[in-house]
This record gives C-alpha cells, structure tokens and sequence, in this order.
C-alpha cells in the first residue's frame, strides 16, 4: 500500500470518525437534557423514594388521618434476573441459561463451517449476527404475542372479579376464581397472588410483587387501583370495572397506533431490503465488479459501516414509530 491509498484511507478514517463524534455528541446532549427534564418534573411531583427500595409511597387522606400506601414501580434486576424474565414473559418451559449455551453452540458450529466455506471473517461475522437477529425476533414475537393474551384475559378476569365480588366473594377470594376459571398466562398470575397470601404474606404485598414481575402495564394499573383502594377504602367492585373498561380503551388506542405506525414500519422495512437486496443481485450479476468489498480491508470497512449504518436507521425508524400513551 502505498503512501497514496495510505492518506485517503487516513482520510476515510477521519471522515467517519468525526461524523461519529458528531452523532455521538447529538445523542449526549439530548439523554442529558432528557434526564434534566425528568429530574425536574420528579421534583416538582415529589417523588420521594430515598428509604423506600423499588417501590412508590402515595400519602392519602382517610377517615381523618393520613395513611401511606405502597404501589408498584420499576424493579430493578440484575443482568441474570433480565435473561431469565425473557424467557419466562416468553413462555419457554426451558431455562434461559441452557438456551443461550445451545444457541451459543449453534452460532460456533455455523462459524466454524462458514470459515471452511469462505474463508472470510466478515462472512463469518454476518453468518453469525444473522442468527443472533433471527433468534432475538423469535424471541420478542412469543414475547408480543404473550403479552397481547395477557391483556385480552386480563379483561375477562377482571369482569370475572367484578361480579365475584358483587356476588359477596372476598378479594381473594375473587383472585382465586379467576385462577381457576381463566387459562394461562393470566392463571398463573393470580394463582401466585393467592399463593403469596397463603403462606402469610399480605395481599397488597402479594399483588404488589406480582405485578412487578408483570412486563404489562394494565397489571401494574389494576395493582395500583387495588391498592389505593384497599387503603382508602370504596367500592372494589366498582373500581375493578372501571379498571376494565379502560384495559378495553387502552387495548382499542394500541390497535389504532399499530395501524396509523404500520407505513412506518413497512418503509422501514422496504428501506432496509433494497441496499441488501441490490448488493446481493450486483453481486450475482457481476462478481467482478463487487469483489472488492471482500478481498481489500476499505471493502471490507466499508460493509461494516454500512451494516452499522443500517442498524442504526432501523433503530431510529422504531423510535420513532412507538407511542407512548
């Protein structure tokens, strides 16, 4: 290599790296303002949690004096506890550790004859990643498609609860005929409730724990309503319907942003497969023309980037095509 290819390979370098910089800085100064932002409205809310670990003290007024009451917040978990909640939101009966070594020695075998084949890291490293990627979505499709038979249960046992305790059943009493009458994953939740409360422990306490574990949100709405209303008392029966129909709405606004983000995701998708696709039939048509993108190290540099780049963009299109609400 000669002094020539030398200064504009220096060149390449420095161009990608200050534009690197320059995105880095970008996503610095807007998780810094972010931060700031949340901090204050933290504090102007009063979210106080300095002796409290992992959960939320709401004060409340009953019957004259003022009592506290426990709702759930975020849990924080270990990176082991984060590995083994996927697998458990996703429904596997197989321990997460013993699928991750099978995978892992999957992705080895698969390495190893595509260097055989090949002879070529990067196709090794795209053999690799492309089995990583396509675990990682099966993983999160049995983990969307649980969540979404979480919720459409969850409405029916909460209307299940409703009438329970009109007909003069205890709460949990209610919590153990929804986990008789309603299959799983819903069962399983509120048989852990009764459970919990079986061997002594408090129900608010029960249903404070479970709903931690939960990843739905409308759990962690319905834990929260019966706690505050257990400590300031009300109509439980009542409360829980109103808890259902706005599961219902709720469930209702997250079909209508699937349909209003879906050209989102499809362009996505469309933006993503045509630099893939193009590179694959350029390659097919004229070998020639495309083998330096795997016989020299800027070839080579070049496709990294541009996998990153394209990493990148589908991040970002998926940022912006969630709605928070």
């Amino acid at each position: 290599m000669d002094n020539a290819q030398l200064a504009r390979l220096f060149i390449q370098l420095s161009m990608f790296g200050l534009v690197l910089a320059i995105w880095l800085g970008g996503v610095t100064a807007w998780w810094v303002l972010r931060s700031q932002k949340r901090k204050t409205l933290e504090r102007r809310l009063d979210f106080s949690q300095e002796n409290v670990d992992d959960q939320r003290v709401i004060r409340l007024w009953h019957e004259g004096k003022a009592v506290d009451a426990l709702v759930p917040d975020s849990l924080h978990m270990s990176f082991a506890e984060r590995i083994d909640r996927l697998g458990r939101d996703a429904g596997w009966a197989t321990p997460m550790p013993k699928i991750i070594l099978i995978l892992s020695g999957m992705m080895g075998a698969l390495a190893a004859l595509v260097w055989v084949i090949t002879a070529q890291w990067l196709m090794v490293l795209a053999a690799v990643a492309m089995v990583f990627v396509c675990f990682r979505s099966y993983l999160l499709r049995c983990i969307n498609n649980r969540t979404a038979l979480f919720e459409k249960q969850l409405v029916e046992a909460l209307d299940l609860g409703a009438r329970s305790l009109r007909a003069g059943h205890p709460l949990s009493g209610a919590f153990k005929l929804i986990a008789t009458e309603i299959g799983a994953p819903v069962s399983s939740v509120f048989a852990e409730i009764v459970e919990q409360e079986a061997l002594g422990l408090s129900l608010q306490r029960a249903l404070y724990g479970v709903s931690q574990k939960s990843r739905s949100p409308d759990m962690k709405i319905f834990a929260t309503s019966v706690v505050i209303q257990l400590r300031s008392g009300g109509n439980l029966a009542e409360m829980i319907e109103r808890v259902a129909w706005v599961v219902r709405e709720r469930m209702r606004l997250n079909r209508r942003a699937r349909v209003l983000t879906s050209e989102a995701q499809l362009s996505k998708w469309i933006l993503l497969g045509l630099p893939l696709g193009l590179f694959l039939i350029l390659d097919l048509i004229n070998p020639e023309y495309m083998q330096p993108f795997f016989s020299t190290l800027i070839g080579n540099m070049m496709m990294v980037v541009a996998v990153c780049m394209l990493g990148m963009g589908a991040w970002l299109m998926n940022k912006m095509s969630v709605l928070k609400y």
